[in-house]
């Protein structure tokens, strides 16, 4: 064996190890703790042995293959350690393993930084989003508040004419852009020349703008919300006004500049374009025509230029507002302990949606100045033009804006009731993500299905009534115009005046823009007022109440925790009398849930801890337990400073550490949770591995400690998810460690382990609070407190408070009992049972792992072909971007869903006739003008001449008449079309929810294991609110249009044939355009639907997280993260956005070719084309100047939005179902199982093809109503056993049969719903208590009471005001962890299943409980089968027979007797494991 001197062994074995004298010094053994022995692990050349893991990108080197050791005590496998229990804990001191590694790393070694060159390729892609995350880091500057005109500085910068570009190629090019540039957006020319030639992927795209990051404009807002907040005070702060103050100067340079736009628009049809038609009517010369058109077409250039800047500036304004926004309502979220009030699903939507309507809220909400400002100056221009007589078609613009205020007002109120509803919608599907394994186990999926469809169903309700007002105010904008124009006509003819063709068509020429300044009326007016509501909404989480700082410091330095007379609270749930009202009112909308939690707006605090007095030293651990609901966890609260002091006071003395009831994982690599963005520190990382226990359990990781855990650490067992959260805290070094019942998942070998080298040993010096249920472990802490209905019952060391004759010393005493029972009963079974105590110690890791080096998961060869592309250890799938063109199966799947082609044909057809009788209205009146006076003779006088009045025409009545009835055409086909259109696109996205929600909710638990719910939210929120909103819009104005243009095109080209080849060359360049440059649209929008998934996924991480971050002070890293991955989505959403501007300006150009070339035909074919005529072409030419390039955006916008349907349409098709529900064919009888025989036969599991078998050829038989205990170290398959009998995994190979019938035959909901289980991970569902134990309400008001009585859960319930109406609050948290438990266990007594699986059921509960629990289970379940898995060994004594697993195996299957009787029997060893502690007593 060589020494640490001696340097790595040439030798390819790893020695057999004698057993271990720690007193000795420490060989070293030629293996890692994380790799299995013999296993060659490649390292780089050029690296030395320790190096810091920043330097892991190195990872491109040479590598070649080492031997790497490290003391034994780092490994302790079972061939290498056989000393006893004993000789452990007694003569081995902690320190030992501290000082091995600090000699063997000093040396050279590599200690636990091996995984690093474990053999696996890293992820490239991920190594280049890290790289790319830090140079968001060197290009991000710090806000500084300036003065005067310094602050514009930047922005000045843009009217230089031209400018060099950055030499750094993946600096948002903007920034370094000349006004050329900025105006007609060449600088994204690269860009999407590139997109077009091969695609664009992340890496081409630039980084976010320095002056748009989210963390630079949420610094400038946070800045003046806190000074509105400091002037106003909280209830008076406007956080509208603080808006306007963050955007005042961009709006008003915006607003300025779109005013020049439209009078530059205005100028172009009331001049040009009348003194045009004058001159064709005229004998003036050439060259006063050509003055004309040529001013014409250079007005028209310069209003598209002038127009692309105000976009510009309008874009940048309103990604800066929704960076500062939703980064200031995240950091408000960094600074709560709780939501209060607020709901994960509520949050989530304000992040998902609202950032969206805050964005088009600055966009959109200026241009509706546009609205007035044509409207007056198209007053003022027709009655200089026309008259007086032009005030009656007047009246109908300003009757439009009291009707467009009352539409935007009922939106707005359609718009709360809607957001309140979808809250409530994605809250639910939050609920439903978080809990799918319990519904699934419990067959609810018909439950949540029709709840989740109750509420969908209320939501279209809504959506419909906000989507028809919409549709009115769509439909009507751009009738208002021809409206107005009709009636004007008509009252002026009527009146007797004479109407030129000059004076019509430059005002048919002007309706063109009025129809736009319409348009901006009615879609700005629904964006501000949106805006409004989401701003409200942004500033309900900014009001809200954050907790009054009370941790005050020590008077004495020696002391770590001082508590003077404290009396604590936490904010309850209360139900407020609501006062009766006639009218509806909105909560109506809601569920009887949320209408009960609504009712709860007023908060109240409700005192849990009372008059506590402490004091606890530096350096001292103390034991806190207490019964359910005692107030152990509020206390470790208070000394986190998340509850409210109403008196005395709370000191703490240095940093804090803290270990959740409920571990917190983040969805990173196993290091990462661990580190928590602390620097890696070997040594400190392999202490805190080595005293969790950890070392096997990253052995066998695909990947080492580089492996991704998933969310909620789906991957991982509940006791790894428990010693990781404790490795993070040892790992952080703080003074203070704060530990909640961190021993409750971990089994009897594992919780010794900790409890001797974790809490006794490496926080030995440490201050440490340590709640626990397990009162084995008490007697070695210094002092112990003991609570009871929130007040210290009793406190002092142990051996003081057993020499009274409290509660304390009666619980331990019968606690002690128990033991000695079980002791006499093995000792009547087996004489060598005491023995087994002293012969039988072996460590947790070599009992955990005595078959390790021969299973599968550790042997290459015998592994799977795995997936290539798949990096090992990478557990959650990148999100799949689609590429290349919308196919026509998303169109035909959405044409189908709407209702068909049949449908959806006569749908487009009311389009035609809405737009076919406006365009009729513009040729008839073509017609009239054309005909004149009808070649009517007028005598005047003496004298008799040709009329050139068109009101004497004899056939005036005949038109009038004709011209008036289109005035109903127009409105009735309007209302038709809008009607017919909403109520088509509704129901295809209420048919395209209802699809996905089924197959995602059908889907197995692998989906949901590799599948962030981040993601999956982002289906159910943003892109359902893409289909039911914005594409029904978009694609509305469209195909509206299509139509427009098309009619345009038809009057120009009848008017001019000779257009016709002119028409065809720039129907090719338009087709060029749109062909080379629409692949970058959509590619950036796809990129932007993919980039929220990340940050949805941020925030209800962090939402579940707050306690921990807030305990840890991580609020700066997570705060960092969510701008970061904020920034990456702003800039792609930003790209998408200036693409589609981009080619606005390049098809407006190619507009004003049409309107240049049919001003030119009209100048040269003067007197062979009637100037009516002549007019109507130059018109609706103009008018395609504009509706051109927006409805070709809108077509790359429709099919950008498809993007959603699509993503929709993959999730609806491409994932793979489980089993059916019922088979029709194979239903067992209703009272099946009637014996409750269960039987597997060689079962063997892997959760994902990829995957090893986590069951090996898995054989038993239980017999009717056997109790059934399940044991076994941490991960060894215990709970499997639980996921194969239930299906939500199907086996590789074997069977399962209950009573004879193979199970694999059933419908799932035919086998679920015939078992019952108690999970791990207690869950409570929003509602009521009723609600969450008898969701089907299949129960009376007796039976749910009796259940609460036998789980002494009765008493508790029935203090809450509203008994079993009483509202339970999103995940519980109005209950503590251990009465969630209770209520669960209550569920399962009402279900009343034949066969129960209880999963570590009593784990949080304490042990006197726990003893009436086991005695209720025996009782109420005594003619069921039970299958127990337990940490408490003492909970599996009584029963039939004990399952004994290992790594996957059946290792024992035997009577408690028989396995106690047999020293060498894992079951005997884990017993005497137990033991160990308290035989030291």
């Amino acid at each position: 064996m060589d020494s640490p001197d001696n340097g790595p062994s040439e030798s390819n074995e790893a020695p057999e190890s004698e057993p271990v004298d720690c007193s000795e010094e420490m060989p070293v053994f030629e293996e890692s703790p994380l790799i299995t022995n013999s296993e060659e692990i490649p390292m780089l050349e050029e690296l030395p042995l320790i190096k810091n893991s920043d330097q892991e990108p190195a990872l491109k080197s040479p590598v070649k293959t080492v031997r790497i050791k490290l003391p034994p005590t780092c490994l302790q496998t079972s061939q290498e350690v056989k000393s006893d229990q004993e000789s452990l804990d007694n003569d081995c001191d902690v320190g030992d393993i501290d000082q091995d590694i600090d000699d063997a790393l000093d040396e050279g070694y590599m200690g636990m930084e091996c995984t690093l060159e474990r053999g696996f390729s890293l992820n490239e892609s991920s190594i280049a989003r890290d790289m790319r995350m830090e140079r968001y880091s060197e290009v991000a500057i710090k806000y500084k508040q300036g003065s005067g005109m310094s602050r514009y500085r930047q922005a000045l910068k843009h009217f230089i004419p031209v400018r060099k570009p950055s030499k750094e190629k993946d600096e948002m090019p903007l920034d370094r852009t000349g006004l050329y540039s900025f105006i007609s957006y060449s600088w994204i020319t690269s860009l999407m020349w590139k997109a077009y030639k091969t695609g664009l992927k992340e890496d081409d795209v630039p980084i976010c703008s320095k002056y748009d990051m989210c963390a630079y404009n949420t610094d400038r807002l946070e800045m003046l919300w806190n000074e509105e907040v400091k002037k106003m005070g909280k209830d008076s702060a406007s956080f509208h006004r603080v808006v306007l103050r963050f955007i005042k100067t961009r709006l008003i340079i915006g607003i300025l500049i779109f005013i020049f736009t439209l009078t530059l628009g205005f100028i172009g049809p009331t001049i040009f374009m009348r003194y045009l038609i004058t001159w064709l009517s005229s004998e003036e010369p050439i060259t006063t025509g050509l003055i004309w058109t040529v001013g014409l077409v250079l007005s028209e250039f310069v209003r598209i230029l002038m127009f692309g800047l105000v976009w510009s500036v309008n874009y940048r304004t309103g990604i800066r507002l929704r960076a500062a926004c939703l980064g200031l309502m995240y950091k408000k979220l960094m600074k709560m302990s709780t939501l209060g009030s607020k709901s994960i699903g509520e949050v989530i939507n304000l992040f998902a949606n609202d950032a969206q309507r805050i964005y088009d809220y600055v966009v959109l909400g200026p241009l509706i100045i546009g609205g007035p400002f044509v409207a007056v100056g198209g007053v003022v221009y027709i009655l200089w033009l026309l008259g007086p007589w032009a005030l009656f078609g007047m009246l109908t613009f300003l009757l439009f804006y009291p009707f467009q205020y009352g539409i935007s007002r009922l939106t707005s109120y359609l718009r709360r009731r809607t957001v309140t509803v979808t809250d409530e919608r994605v809250c639910k599907m939050n609920e439903l993500l978080s809990c799918v394994k319990l519904i699934k186990m419990y067959a609810w999926e018909k439950s949540f299905a029709s709840s989740i469809a109750e509420i969908r169903s209320r939501e279209r309700r809504l959506l419909e009534k906000s989507a028809y007002v919409q549709s009115i105010s769509l439909a009507m904008a751009p009738t208002v115009p021809v409206l107005a124009a009709i009636i004007t006509f008509l009252a002026h003819i009527g009146a007797g005046y004479n109407l030129t063709a000059a004076q019509a068509m430059s005002y048919m020429g002007l309706v063109s823009h009025l129809q736009f300044a319409m348009d901006c009326t009615s879609y700005c007016s629904i964006a501000i007022r949106e805006g409004q509501i989401s701003l409200t909404r942004a500033k309900g989480i900014l009001l809200m109440e954050e907790i009054s700082p009370y941790i005050g410091k020590p008077r004495w330095k020696s002391t770590a925790i001082s508590m003077e007379g404290a009396t604590l609270a936490w904010d309850a749930v209360s139900l407020q009398k609501r006062k009766k009202k006639k009218k509806k009112s909105k909560n109506d909308d809601a569920s009887p849930a949320h209408k009960l939690l609504a009712n709860s707006s007023v908060q109240e605090h409700t005192d849990v801890l009372f008059n506590i007095d402490l004091k606890v030293k530096k350096g001292e651990l103390l034991g806190v337990c207490g019964g359910v609901g005692a107030g152990k966890s509020s206390l470790v609260s208070s000394l986190l400073g998340h509850m409210r002091l109403q008196s005395g006071s709370v000191s703490v003395q240095g940093s804090v550490a803290y270990v959740g009831q409920q571990p917190w994982i983040l969805n990173a690599t196993f290091r990462d949770n661990i580190l928590l963005d602390e620097p890696f520190d070997a040594k400190r990382y392999y202490r805190a591995i080595h005293a969790c226990n950890l070392s096997q359990d990253i052995g066998v990781l695909p990947a080492g400690d580089f492996t991704e855990i998933g969310e909620r650490g789906i991957n991982l067992s509940g006791g790894q998810k428990q010693r990781l959260s404790l490795a993070r805290a040892l790992y952080a070094n703080k003074d203070l460690y704060l530990l909640d019942d961190p021993l409750s998942a971990v089994d009897a070998h594992v919780g010794s382990h900790i409890f001797q080298w974790l809490i006794k040993g490496a926080l030995k010096d440490k201050t440490t609070i340590f709640v626990t249920h397990q009162l084995q472990y008490l007697p070695q802490c210094d002092r112990i407190l003991y609570l009871r209905e929130g007040q210290i019952a009793e406190l002092g060391t142990h051996l003081e408070l057993i020499k009274e004759t409290e509660e304390y010393a009666n619980l331990y005493r019968q606690h002690m009992e128990s033991i000695a029972e079980e002791d006499k009963k093995r000792e009547k079974d087996s004489e060598s049972t005491i023995r087994t105590r002293q012969d039988s110690v072996r460590s947790n890791d070599s009992l955990q792992n005595g078959v390790h080096h021969n299973s599968p998961e550790k042997n290459p060869e015998k592994e799977e072909k795995k997936d290539q592309s798949k990096v090992p250890g990478q557990l959650i799938t990148d999100e799949k971007m689609e590429k290349g063109d919308i196919p026509f199966a998303i169109y035909h799947i959405y044409i189908k869903a709407a209702g068909g082609y049949i449908v959806s044909s006569l749908v487009i057809l009311t389009f035609v006739l809405n737009v076919g009788s406006t365009a009729f209205s513009s040729w008839w009146l073509s017609l009239w003008l054309s005909d004149g006076s009808g070649n009517t003779s007028v005598t005047v006088g003496n004298e008799t001449y040709i009329s050139e009045n068109i009101a004497d025409n004899p056939k005036q009545h005949f038109y009038q008449t004709v011209y008036a009835c289109l005035i109903f055409a127009i409105l009735g086909t309007s209302l038709l079309r809008g009607f017919a259109f909403m109520k088509t696109t509704l129901l295809a996205s209420s048919r395209m929810h209802d699809q996905v929600f089924v197959k995602v909710f059908r889907s197995p638990m692998s989906f949901f294991d590799t599948t962030p719910i981040g993601r999956i939210i982002n289906i159910f929120s943003r892109d359902m609110d893409e289909i039911d909103v914005r594409l029904p819009m978009t694609l509305e104005t469209f195909v509206q249009n299509i139509w427009l243009i098309m009619s345009s095109l038809v009057f120009v080209c009848m008017v001019f044939p000779h257009f016709l080849p002119i028409l065809v060359v720039l129907a090719i360049m338009f087709a060029f355009i749109r062909k080379v440059f629409r692949i970058g649209i959509r590619d950036f929008k796809r990129m932007e639907n993919v980039s929220r998934s990340p940050v949805y996924s941020h925030v209800s991480t962090t939402v579940n997280g707050l306690a921990t971050i807030n305990a840890y002070g991580k609020q700066e890293m997570f705060t960092k993260k969510f701008m970061l991955l904020f920034d990456e989505n702003s800039c792609v959403f930003f790209l998408f956005n200036c693409a589609m501007r981009w080619l606005a300006i390049r098809l407006d150009i190619l507009a004003l070719l049409v309107t240049a070339c049919t001003a030119f035909l009209s100048l040269l074919l003067r007197g062979h084309v009637d100037a009516a005529f002549a007019g109507l072409a130059l018109a609706y030419a103009a008018q395609l100047s504009g509706i051109f390039q927006f409805t070709v955006r809108l077509s790359t916008e429709t099919e950008a939005r498809f993007t959603s349907v699509q993503r929709i349409s993959n999730y609806a098709k491409g994932l793979v179902s489980e089993a059916p529900s019922i088979i029709e064919s194979k239903q067992p009888d209703e009272a099946w199982p009637k014996y409750g025989r269960v039987s597997f036969r060689k079962v063997q599991m892997k959760y994902r093809p990829e995957t090893p078998l986590v069951l090996h050829d898995v054989t038993f038989d239980i017999d009717s109503m056997e109790n059934i205990g399940v044991v076994g170290r941490t991960g060894s398959g215990k709970s499997s056993l639980g996921v194969v009998l239930f299906r939500l995994v199907e086996l590789t190979g074997g069977s399962i049969r209950i009573d004879g019938i193979n199970i694999s035959t059933l419908g799932l909901e035919d086998l679920r719903s015939r078992l019952s289980i108690i999970p791990q991970d207690p869950v409570l569902f929003i509602g009521t208590v009723r609600y969450n134990l008898d969701p089907f309400d299949n129960h009376s008001d007796e039976k749910i009471w009796s259940a609460l009585e036998q789980t002494h859960m009765k008493e508790r319930i029935s203090n809450l005001d509203l008994k079993l109406n009483a509202p339970v609050i999103e995940n519980g948290e109005n209950f503590s962890v251990g009465e969630r438990q209770l209520l669960c266990m209550a569920r399962a007594l009402l279900r009343n299943s034949k066969i129960l699986f209880l999963d570590e059921a009593t784990a949080a509960i304490d042990t006197e409980t726990d003893v009436k629990i086991q005695k209720t289970l025996k009782e109420a379940f005594k003619s069921c089968t039970m299958i127990t898995i337990a940490h408490r060994l003492n909970t599996v004594m009584s029963c039939s027979r004990v399952i004994v697993m290992d790594s996957g195996r059946v290792a024992e299957f035997d009577t408690p007797k028989v396995l106690l009787s047999n020293p060498s029997s894992l079951f005997s060893k884990m017993v005497a494991a137990a033991d160990s502690s308290w035989e030291k007593q």
